[in-house]
C-alpha cells in the first residue's frame, strides 16, 4: 500500500506560529499557502502552547485563542487540497504548570531546573513526556483529521535558546532509568558511551510509542521527525549557525536528502530551507539566493520542497526571497512527475557516521566528490551492509573507526585523533607518479593535522617529511624524507590514507589534497565514473533514473553565487557538456527550466549533450526506450 507521503515529493511550508498568530484570519492563512503552491503545511498544534481548546490540565492553552484556530485552519486547508501536519513540542512546559511538578524538570549539573522565557525544560524520562505527551497527541488525533504529526526537539535538550550549556540531565528519572551506573557528568566520563546508547534507545522507544498512539487512532496519519525510528517522513533542516562564523556548508540540503533517500529507500525526506538567520535573529532572513539554492538541491535530489518561517507567510518582515520561493514551488508543481520515484545512478558510496551531524572529514570528502562530479550516494554507517554496498564501484569511509562490511574496494581516510602535526609534508616521488595520475606539477602536499602511520602490509605511496622549521624564511627547508608512507594500497586492494585529508579539504580546500583522493579512486581502485562533464567545480551535477516514467534525469545546480559567507545571484554558466554511460536507448531530451529541447549525441553505450546555459538550476530529462 502506498501512503500519501510516498506518492510524490511534496511542497511543504512550515509556519512556526507565535502566540499572537492565532488572531489572523484562517481562510487568508490558507490562501497564502496556495499562493506558494504548497500542498502541505506544518502547523503548531500543541505542547508548549495549544492552538485549539484543549481539555487537558497539563497543557497551556494559547491565551489569545478565541475559537478553534487549529480546527478552522484544517478545514480550509483540506478544502484547498493542502494536507496539515500537526506540530508538537514537549521539551518545555509553561512555568505555571511546571511549578507544581518538580519531578518533570530537567536538572542541570548543578541540580537546578532551567526556565527560559517562562518555559521550563522537562526531561524526556519524566511523566510529562512519557505519558502526558501521548495524551496530548491522542486528543488532537481524535478530534481533528490531521494528516501527520511532528515532534520538535524530541530528545535530550541540554542547551537553552541562547546556547548556554547546562549539562547532562541529573534528574531522578534519568538516574532511575540509566542502569549502567551513576549518570555521567561530562563526555569524558567512562560511562558516557553507555549513556549515548541509553539516549538513542530511549529516544527511539518514546517516538515509537508516540507514533503508535496516533496510528492506533488513524493509520493514515504520517509521523515526521528528525530520527529514522518510527518515522514516515524524515525531516532535517538546512540552517545558518553563527557560532563559528564559518560559511554555510554549500551542499547542506543535498547532503541531507541523499542521506535519507540513500540510507532508507522509500522513506519520504523533507529538508527545510530555514528562512531566518539564527535564533537571535528569527525575524530576519538569510540571503534569498541561499534559500533558493537550498530548495533547488532539495528538488534535484528527489526530496520534498520545504520552506520554514517563523510566524505566518503574510507576517514576514523580510520577504526578499518570496519571489524565488514561489517560482521554485510553482515549477515543482508543474514538473513533480519527473522527480517522483527516481533512483540514484551513483558509482561511489560515501559512508555517513551515525551521529546526525558529521565531522569535517566527511564534509571534506563530500566536497571533493561533488566538486569533481563523481556520482555518489550517502549511506549511514549502521545501514551500510554488504548487500547494500554491492552495487558500488568503490566505498569511501571517512574514518578508521567506522565499521563497514563490504567486498567492494574501500578508500579509508582519517585517524582516531591525536595531536596536530604542523610543519610536515608528504612528498610525491617520481615512482608515485608512475601509478598516480594528475600530479605532474606537484611534488608535495602539506600536513596540518593528525597522522597515524599505517602499520600493515601494502604498497606504499608518498613519503612522510617530518616537522621542520618554518620560520624565519631563511630556515624554512627540510632535510629528511622518510620511508613512512602517506598512502597505502593494501594486499586486498583497498586504499588507506592514514591522515585527515578530508578535514584538510573542508577547512582549507587545497587542490593538492583533492587530487590525491581522485588519483586513489581512479588509479588504485579503478573507478571509471559513468558521468563525465566539463562543468566547473562550482556546478553540482547529479544523475538519476526514473524507471516508472522511462526517463534519465541529469540535474545541475549553480553554486557560483557563494562568496565566503555571502550568497549572491549565481553567475550564468554556459555550454556545459555531459556524457552519461547508459544501457538505455535515448530518444530525446528536454531542459525543464529553459523549456527547450536539447540535442543528443549517441555513441556506443553513452549519451552526450551540451547544456547551453545554467542559471540557478536545471534538469535535463532524457526519454529512453526499452533497455537493451
Amino acid at each position: 500500500m502506498t501512503h500519501w507521503w510516498q506518492e510524490r515529493p511534496m511542497r511543504l511550508v512550515q509556519t512556526n506560529l507565535r502566540e499572537t498568530d492565532v488572531t489572523v484570519d484562517p481562510e487568508r492563512f490558507v490562501e497564502s499557502l496556495r499562493e506558494f503552491s504548497a500542498n502541505v503545511v506544518l502547523f503548531n498544534a500543541g505542547g508548549i502552547v495549544a492552538n485549539y481548546p484543549t481539555d487537558l490540565p497539563f497543557q497551556h492553552r494559547n491565551p489569545l485563542l478565541r475559537g478553534d484556530f487549529l480546527g478552522e485552519v484544517l478545514e480550509h486547508a483540506h478544502a484547498a487540497g493542502i494536507r496539515l501536519i500537526a506540530r508538537f513540542d514537549f521539551s518545555k512546559v509553561n512555568e505555571a504548570i511546571a511549578a507544581d511538578r518538580p519531578d518533570w524538570h530537567y536538572r542541570s549539573l548543578a541540580g537546578t531546573p532551567v526556565t527560559y522565557n517562562g518555559q521550563t525544560h522537562v526531561c524526556l524520562n519524566s511523566q510529562y513526556q512519557q505519558e502526558h505527551s501521548l495524551e496530548i497527541m491522542a486528543e488532537v488525533a481524535s478530534r481533528y483529521p490531521v494528516d501527520g504529526v511532528f515532534i520538535n526537539m524530541h530528545g535530550y535538550q541540554v542547551r537553552d535558546y541562547s546556547g548556554t550549556y547546562h549539562g547532562i540531565c541529573q534528574c531522578p528519572n534519568c538516574a532511575r532509568r540509566f542502569t549502567d551506573g551513576p549518570l555521567p557528568r561530562s563526555e569524558d566520563d567512562s560511562l558516557y558511551p553507555a549513556y549515548e546508547e541509553f539516549k538513542a534507545r530511549t529516544i527511539a522507544e518514546l517516538f515509537e510509542r508516540r507514533a503508535a498512539t496516533v496510528k492506533a487512532i488513524r493509520p493514515s496519519i504520517a509521523t515526521c521527525n528528525y530520527t529514522a525510528s518510527g518515522t514516515d517522513i524524515y525531516r532535517l533542516e538546512s540552517g545558518t549557525h553563527l557560532v563559528d562564523g564559518r560559511p554555510d556548508f554549500t551542499y547542506s540540503a543535498g547532503h541531507h536528502v541523499r542521506l535519507v533517500s540513500d540510507t532508507w529507500p522509500g522513506k519520504a525526506v523533507s529538508n527545510a530551507a530555514v528562512h531566518f538567520v539564527d535564533y537571535p535573529m528569527r525575524n530576519a532572513a538569510v540571503s534569498p539566493h541561499l534559500t533558493a539554492l537550498r530548495l533547488a538541491q532539495d528538488a534535484v535530489h528527489g526530496g520534498w520542497l520545504d520552506f520554514y518561517v517563523l510566524g505566518t507567510l503574510d507576517g514576514q518582515d523580510d520577504r526578499r526571497c518570496f519571489g524565488q520561493v514561489r517560482d521554485l514551488y510553482a515549477f515543482h508543481a508543474a514538473h513533480e512527475r519527473h522527480y517522483t520515484g527516481t533512483t540514484s545512478l551513483a558509482d561511489v558510496c560515501l559512508i555517513h557516521p551515525v551521529p546526525r551531524e558529521p565531522g569535517p572529514e566527511f564534509l571534506g570528502l563530500y566536497r571533493m566528490l561533488a566538486e569533481h562530479h563523481i556520482p555518489f550516494d550517502v549511506i549511514r554507517e549502521d545501514a551500510a551492509d554488504r548487500e547494500r554496498l554491492s552495487r558500488y564501484a568503490a566505498v569511501v569511509v571517512p574514518g578508521p573507526h567506522l565499521a563497514v562490511d563490504t567486498d567492494r574496494p574501500l578508500l579509508t581516510t582519517g585517524t582516531r585523533g591525536g595531536d596536530r602535526v604542523e610543519g610536515a609534508y608528504f612528498a610525491i616521488r617520481p615512482d608515485d607518479r608512475k601509478t598516480l595520475s594528475g600530479l605532474d606539477d606537484l611534488d608535495l602536499v602539506y600536513l596540518y593535522g593528525t597522522f597515524e602511520p599505517y602499520e600493515g602490509e601494502g604498497e606504499p605511496f608518498l613519503a612522510y617529511i617530518p616537522p621542520h622549521m618554518f620560520g624565519p624564511p631563511e630556515k624554512c627547508y627540510y632535510t629528511e624524507v622518510t620511508d613512512t608512507p602517506g598512502l597505502v594500497r593494501t594486499p586486498s586492494g583497498d586504499v588507506v590514507i592514514p591522515w585527515d585529508i578530508g578535514t584538510h579539504y573542508e577547512r582549507y580546500a587545497n587542490d593538492g589534497h583533492a587530487r590525491l583522493v581522485l588519483a586513489a579512486l581512479r588509479d588504485l581502485l579503478g573507478l571509471e565514473p559513468r558521468l563525465t562533464t566539463d562543468a566547473p567545480p562550482v556546478v553540482e551535477v547529479t544523475a538519476r533514473d526514473n524507471p516508472g516514467a522511462g526517463e534519465l534525469l541529469v540535474s545541475f545546480v549553480n553554486l557560483t553565487g557563494q562568496l565566503g559567507t555571502a550568497f549572491h545571484a549565481p553567475v550564468p554558466v554556459r555550454d556545459i557538456t555531459v556524457s552519461l554511460a547508459t544501457d538505455r536507448t535515448p530518444l530525446h531530451a528536454h531542459a525543464l527550466r529553459a523549456d527547450t529541447e536539447v540535442p543528443l549525441t549517441l555513441t556506443d553505450g553513452a549519451v552526450s549533450f551540451t547544456l547551453p546555459e545554467l542559471s540557478l538550476f536545471e534538469t535535463v530529462v532524457i526519454r529512453y526506450g526499452a533497455q537493451e
